[in-house]
């Protein structure tokens, strides 16, 4: 019986330093792979975070290393199918903006809809902006915003919404091709379209470049790519999420207005 209980113990520690010694190993494995990165300031947490998996918790995000956007102030962002709601405060910046103290003349201009506390303190609701023609109503006519600088979080923040970054695959499918760019129909372009909507600044450069290059104008400087950095991505999607979360109505949130 002695013996017995010896070797049990004897093979229990000596899987322990197995288990021990595989561990060790693992990690120099680990501070090895991260010596390309040694000289960066990537913390340390950090670069042992990249070699998880995407879908295991504590990954790092799949734009971790930034993501090709560039706005080419097309409008069409301003001409989906949706509605696009002030926040209160976002509703006392662009009175503010248009220069406006009257609110019923505010709503008369420009406001189709609006959710109201059960205080009936008017001054906390949620108002949802008119469309003109299909178009935002603060939409000029040269297809630029007339609220650019007071604009709704709904709009500074895309095409960073949550809803867009979940994959990378959701995010290609918000890509569009401007539309005098011919469409490979083999590579599953699309144009935009008021139903679908979409967004031509991303991937842009690498678009110009394939146009160059189909038209036989392609030159050895390539397009410099605009590179949305991580921490500004997650800052876009951070506010977009929290003012999502805020909307009272989760009825007009799982129809007609997205984040």
């Amino acid at each position: 019986m002695a013996s017995l209980t010896h070797y049990r113990s004897m093979r229990s520690y000596n899987t322990m330093i197995r288990s021990y010694h595989f561990f060790v190993l693992v990690v120099m494995a680990l501070f090895s792979s991260c010596d390309a990165l040694a000289k960066t300031k990537v913390p340390l947490l950090r670069r042992l975070r990249a070699f998880l998996p995407t879908n295991y918790p504590l990954a790092l995000p799949w734009y971790e290393n930034g993501l090709e956007f560039s706005c080419t102030g097309c409008g069409k962002c301003c001409r989906v199918d949706g509605d696009v709601w002030l926040a209160p405060e976002e509703v006392t910046s662009v009175m503010k903006h248009l220069g406006n103290n009257e609110v019923d003349e505010f709503r008369r201009k420009y406001i189709r809809g609006e959710i109201s506390p059960e205080d009936g303190d008017h001054t906390q609701s949620w108002m949802c902006l008119k469309r003109n023609e299909g178009a935002c109503v603060f939409l000029d006519p040269l297809g630029k915003c007339g609220i650019y600088d007071v604009r709704p979080v709904q709009c500074s923040t895309y095409p960073f919404w949550p809803s867009l970054l979940e994959s990378e695959d959701d995010w290609i499918d918000e890509s569009v091709l401007p539309d005098d760019v011919p469409l490979d129909n083999s590579l599953g372009d699309r144009y935009w379209s008021s139903e679908l909507g979409g967004c031509e600044g991303i991937g842009f450069s690498t678009k110009i470049d394939k146009v160059n290059s189909m038209s036989g104008s392609e030159s050895e400087t390539k397009q410099p790519l605009d590179i949305i950095a991580r921490e500004e991505i997650t800052a876009k999607m951070k506010t977009a999420k929290n003012h999502w979360k805020r909307f009272p109505s989760q009825e007009i949130k799982e129809s007609t207005w997205y984040l």
